[in-house]
C-alpha cells in the first residue's frame, strides 16, 4: 500500500507537467510567429523538441545539473554569426525556461550586449528577465 502511495506522489507532478506542455506549434507556425512577434526581421530560429512529460521532467533535471544536451553550444554559434537575433521555441515552456536560464548563467555580466533572444511559448519570467539584464541580452516573451 505504501508503494502505491509513493508511486502516486511521484506521478502527480508529472501529470500536471503534461498539462503545461500542451502548446505544440508546427514549424511553419514557429517561423511565422518569430517573424511577426519577435524583434528584428532576420534571426536564427531554434526549435527544442518536447518528448513528453516524463522525459521532459528528466531533461529539466539534467539541465539544472548542467547537462543541456548541447543547446548552449548551439546558442554560442548563433550569437557569433549574423544576425544577433535568436528565437527559441519548445512546446514545454518549463524546459525552454530551464535551457535559457542555464545558458544565460554561462555568460559574464554584459557579455551578451547586442543579443536579442525571443522565447516563443513562454510567459514573462522574472528570473529570466533578471538573468538577461545581468548578461546584457534583450529578452522578448511571446506567450
Amino acid at each position: 500500500m505504501k508503494s502505491i502511495k509513493l508511486l502516486l506522489v511521484a506521478l502527480v507532478p508529472l501529470v500536471f507537467q503534461a498539462c503545461v506542455a500542451s502548446k505544440n506549434l508546427l514549424n511553419n507556425d514557429v517561423v511565422k510567429t518569430a517573424l511577426t512577434k519577435c524583434p528584428g526581421p532576420e534571426m536564427n530560429i531554434s526549435t527544442i523538441p518536447s518528448r513528453g512529460p516524463i522525459p521532459d521532467a528528466m531533461a529539466i533535471s539534467a539541465i539544472k545539473a548542467g547537462n543541456d544536451g548541447g543547446f548552449s553550444n548551439e546558442f554560442a554559434t548563433f550569437i557569433k554569426s549574423e544576425p544577433k537575433n535568436v528565437s527559441v521555441y519548445c512546446p514545454n515552456p518549463d524546459k525552454l525556461e530551464a535551457l535559457i536560464s542555464h545558458t544565460l548563467s554561462l555568460y559574464q555580466n554584459n557579455a551578451l550586449k547586442g543579443i536579442s533572444i525571443c522565447l516563443i511559448g513562454v510567459e514573462n519570467s522574472k528570473d529570466l528577465t533578471t538573468e538577461a539584464a545581468r548578461t546584457g541580452a534583450s529578452l522578448t516573451f511571446v506567450p
